[in-house]
């Protein structure tokens, strides 16, 4: 019996692998052990305790066919009731392949993922997701995540923050309440910072370093900064630490984020508009390139060499890449203080502030619309003014790259705002977004009309009626930023928010149709006459072989039309999209004929096989329940697909 047992729970398994389940391996491990004991109760009271006296052998064939059979519609039941979408498996983190380190991973994670759930049901959010949004169940439920984001912590307060620089998708008051979040990081121990020196540093610590400062200049959820001087050189430098334990939290806790904004996605229609569970991916992404310091040190490297052929004055940290690893970075350190000190100290020096924050304004700038790489995060705490006067830029762990078509098409875009010209706005957002529709172009157009109404008496001069409004018209009309575009909107918002500490009537608007003025020429594809000469001769010889041809195709048109020969091919089949679906469906649609062909004739077989008089299970018979099995193989497959394909859709 025991063998069959084992035999049984084989058989369900494999049968979970045919019909294309994609659940976990602890599901499908429960779904066939959940199969087992429900067929062997149903068994045992429908047939084997009125027969008794039956053979063993035809008992336990009944048996291990029903558990097959009750398996399948488990793992259907499963696939329904899955909590995350059945292609977001791809985003979890567990990527040990020892299968006990796993399953103690699992354990951790649903323990996690429990502890999250039952704090956010507690304070409310899941009540204040479903309801109809107002201003005054933003509130609620602005506050209620706070506080989930607060008792959670770990990464989930840093989440938090993130969304709190998201102007362009949250209300004020959810902008407000997310500002509060505050981490509170113990600091690593004298004896933890000698462990990661010791293992990460080429060299002992002593023989790199004449001094060592153990009590950190800063910490955070990710790591934390010391002092420290160079024995070689005797330069200042700072030194990065990454925490020991953040890559099992990062991972613990990114993976359990993506399965609540999931929650969150599934609960509230308010939710899906925004894209919550498309933010908790990206913000998943940036954490993950943010615990890998040799990313952060190819970052600023990049960014430097953009900026050397620039004439700003912003200053960068040079980095020690010799003594650098994935959980130390070594970087020129820059006396200053950060930017919210910074006009106090500017005071001091004599320098107008105002100056600087053009300085700092125009170098973010430049980096998004000529160099192509830019600061993604350029927040207080990252931009420091030196004793000097001198600003510079600090932290690259994130940082935006534009191609050179969303370059040009963000200059559109600038230069449309500065003069005010809808039809320009629009022609350059279409460059900048993607869709699933047909846009209604006018009316777009009206929509930004409308819009530089609303801005040009803007009193206040505050950029988030601007952004906001861009941001819900690009909404209406069913269109998306690529990801980048997004985060130059981003950089821009925050950066707004900075240069607000070190001039206190800085206005963003303002400040781009400045920069916009002083770089119109260098915005234009032309400048003097002979620019104009050139570009034009450029743009004949690309013309040319069009020109070429063109006389022999209006000649063969005139003679198609002459001769009744003019046909028009409207090709459905031609755009990809449209043949995957069809194709999709027709593969689906033969596959349940199949099953239903299958069943059909298998039923046949039974019914010939129980016809003829026969001790046991006779050869037709065995041939018809083996119909029978991929009969509903193929059919349960076939409503996998389309539970998955709905699933998807919403």
């Amino acid at each position: 019996m025991n063998q069959f047992l084992i035999l049984a729970v084989l058989a369900s398994f494999i049968i979970g692998r045919l019909i294309g389940t994609r659940l976990s391996y602890a599901k499908q491990i429960g779904a066939s052990l959940l199969s087992v004991v429900v067929t062997s109760a149903i068994f045992w009271f429908t047939y084997v305790r009125d027969h008794p006296s039956s053979s063993p052998g035809i008992n336990e064939m009944w048996w291990l066919i029903s558990i097959v059979i009750v398996s399948m519609l488990f793992y259907l039941l499963l696939e329904m009731f899955d909590p995350l979408p059945l292609g977001e498996r791809g985003d979890r983190l567990s990527e040990s392949r020892n299968p006990l380190a796993r399953l103690l991973a699992w354990m951790r994670r649903q323990h996690r993922y429990a502890q999250v759930l039952f704090i956010a049901i507690r304070h409310g959010v899941g009540r204040n997701l479903a309801v109809r949004r107002t201003s005054f169940t933003d509130r609620k439920l602005a506050v209620s995540l706070r506080k989930m984001l607060e008792k959670c912590g770990g990464f989930f307060i840093k989440f938090g923050q993130v969304l709190s620089t998201r102007s362009d998708l949250f209300p004020p008051v959810f902008i407000e309440e997310l500002s509060h979040l505050q981490e509170n990081v113990a600091r690593l121990t004298t004896k933890q910072i000698e462990s990661i020196l010791a293992k990460e540093l080429p060299e002992p610590k002593d023989e790199l370093f004449s001094y060592f400062d153990m009590e950190p200049l800063a910490a955070a959820s990710i790591g934390q900064v010391h002092r420290a001087t160079l024995r070689k050189n005797g330069k200042d430098v700072v030194v990065k630490l990454l925490r020991p334990d953040i890559i099992f939290l990062l991972r613990r806790d990114l993976d359990i984020l993506i399965r609540f904004a999931s929650w969150a996605s599934r609960r509230s229609a308010w939710a899906r508009s925004i894209g919550f569970l498309d933010l908790a991916k990206g913000f998943s992404a940036a954490m993950k390139e943010e615990t890998d310091f040799r990313i952060e040190a190819r970052n600023l490297a990049q960014v430097s060499a953009a900026m050397e052929n620039s004439k700003t004055k912003v200053r960068t940290p040079k980095v020690y890449p010799e003594i650098s690893t994935s959980s130390i970075l070594v970087l020129e350190y820059m006396e200053g203080v950060s930017v919210k000190k910074g006009a106090a100290l500017l005071s001091e020096r004599g320098i107008d502030s105002r100056l600087i924050q053009q300085e700092i304004f125009d170098c973010v700038m430049a980096q998004i619309f000529f160099q192509g790489i830019f600061h993604a995060d350029p927040h207080p705490g990252n931009v420091y003014i030196m004793q000097d006067g001198t600003p510079a830029l600090l932290d690259f762990g994130s940082v935006g790259r534009l191609g050179t078509l969303q370059q040009d098409a963000l200059k559109r875009l600038l230069i449309g705002f500065e003069q005010r010209n809808a039809y320009v706005i629009m022609d350059s957002l279409l460059q900048l977004t993607e869709t699933k529709q047909e846009i209604d172009k006018e009316g777009l157009e009206q929509a930004i009309s409308q819009l530089l109404v609303q801005i040009a008496y803007n009193v206040t001069g505050n950029s988030d009626a601007f952004i906001q409004g861009l941001f819900r018209i690009i909404s209406e009309f069913g269109l998306a930023f690529y990801p980048m575009v997004a985060g130059v909107f981003r950089s821009l918002i925050t950066l707004e928010g900075t240069m607000l500490q070190l001039n206190p009537d800085f206005s963003l608007l303002g400040e781009i149709k400045r920069f916009a003025k002083q770089y119109l020429s260098e915005f234009l594809p032309v400048g003097s006459v002979d620019d104009i000469r050139k570009t034009a001769e450029n743009e004949l010889i690309e013309l040319l072989p069009v020109l070429r041809r063109l006389p022999r195709r209006i000649d063969n048109l005139g003679t198609m039309l002459e001769k009744g020969e003019l046909s028009v091919k409207v090709g459905f089949f031609s755009d990809k999209t449209n043949s995957s679906f069809i194709a999709k469906w027709i593969a689906q649609l033969l596959l349940a004929f199949v099953g239903l062909a299958f069943g059909g004739i298998s039923i046949g077989l039974l019914y010939l096989g129980e016809a003829q008089p026969a001790e046991g299970f006779s050869v037709l018979s065995m041939f018809g329940y083996a119909g029978v099995l991929v009969s509903s193989i193929l059919l349960i497959r076939v409503a996998i697909h389309a539970i998955r394909e709905l699933k998807v859709d919403r």
